[in-house]
């Protein structure tokens, strides 16, 4: 009896050890759980960043051209020759692709905007519209005989005339131009009674708006991962921007539909290239035939 109530503790014992031993996870149990739980954190690559490159377009052919008038911020439209051309910049174009386009908020640099984006194979891209982008507002003197006015205003620096006056300022011309508008207008001398917030702007004032304008459309394209941005404005007020950061401007007037490309590099935008080329209008004419 003695001997079999020893036994029976013994296998009692026992058998509870062995219950705790197939209830307590193994030392390599526990490990392999832990491998199976722990998942392996693996970090995206960020997408590179293209670099982000303006093309600075002034606009197609205006009846405003073909009259010799004083277009400014008046809205004068394509021609049927300047919408050929801007279709003629939009074949030479294919094979880039726009990330972004803008341009002025006058008819003439949005139709061309448009023109081009439809024959570059860019029509899905949106034209954002900005104020900031049109030609210098010359006020009293919008839709004026440009010939008539050249003597006008090449008096206000004692030239005897608009030739003399370009000659004699080199590429200083165009800044000075806008000057004398903007002295004239304030004078009030033709009279007008305009409000003082539609008359003539200064060159200071073009080239404040466009700089601003074109770094900031260069900086938000570059923090949307860069790309190519068509920027259609116009000849004065591209000359007059030109005139502030281009260390190969000529001062050379700006043929409608002329290219200039500008890159975005450590916050600052630079000329590459020549400016106002008309190599991509040239491409497409001869792609049109």
């Amino acid at each position: 009896m003695k001997l079999s109530t020893k036994l029976l503790t013994i296998a009692s014992i026992t058998g509870m050890a062995g219950a705790m031993a197939l209830s307590m996870p193994t030392a390599s149990t526990t490990v392999g759980a832990a491998k199976k739980t722990t998942k392996k954190v693996v970090k995206k690559a960020k997408p590179a960043t293209k670099t982000t490159t303006i093309y600075l377009t002034r606009h197609g052919e205006t009846t405003g051209n073909v009259m010799g008038r004083v277009q400014g911020w008046s809205d004068f439209p394509l021609t049927a020759n300047g919408i050929k051309v801007a279709n003629q910049l939009g074949y030479g174009l294919k094979g880039i692709k726009f990330a972004s386009a803008y341009a002025g908020n006058l008819t003439r640099q949005e139709v061309t905007a448009k023109q081009a984006l439809k024959y570059s194979g860019n029509s899905k891209v949106k034209v954002n519209i900005s104020k900031f982008l049109r030609e210098g507002g010359y006020g009293s003197f919008e839709g004026d005989s440009i010939a008539t006015d050249n003597n006008e205003i090449a008096g206000v620096y004692g030239y005897k005339d608009g030739t003399e006056f370009q000659q004699a300022t080199g590429k200083n011309y165009w800044n000075l131009l806008q000057d004398a508008y903007y002295r004239l207008d304030q004078k009030n001398a033709h009279n007008t009674k305009l409000a003082n917030t539609d008359r003539a702007e200064s060159s200071a004032m073009v080239q404040q708006r466009m700089t601003n304008e074109l770094k900031s459309i260069a900086k938000n394209t570059q923090k949307r991962g860069g790309g190519n941005v068509l920027v259609v404005s116009s000849g004065m007020s591209i000359n007059e921007y030109l005139s502030t950061m281009a260390s190969n401007y000529t001062g050379a007037a700006i043929p409608n539909a002329a290219v200039t490309k500008l890159t975005y590099k450590n916050g600052k935008l630079a000329v590459n290239g020549p400016i106002a080329s008309l190599s991509y209008v040239d491409k497409g004419a001869k792609l049109m035939k």
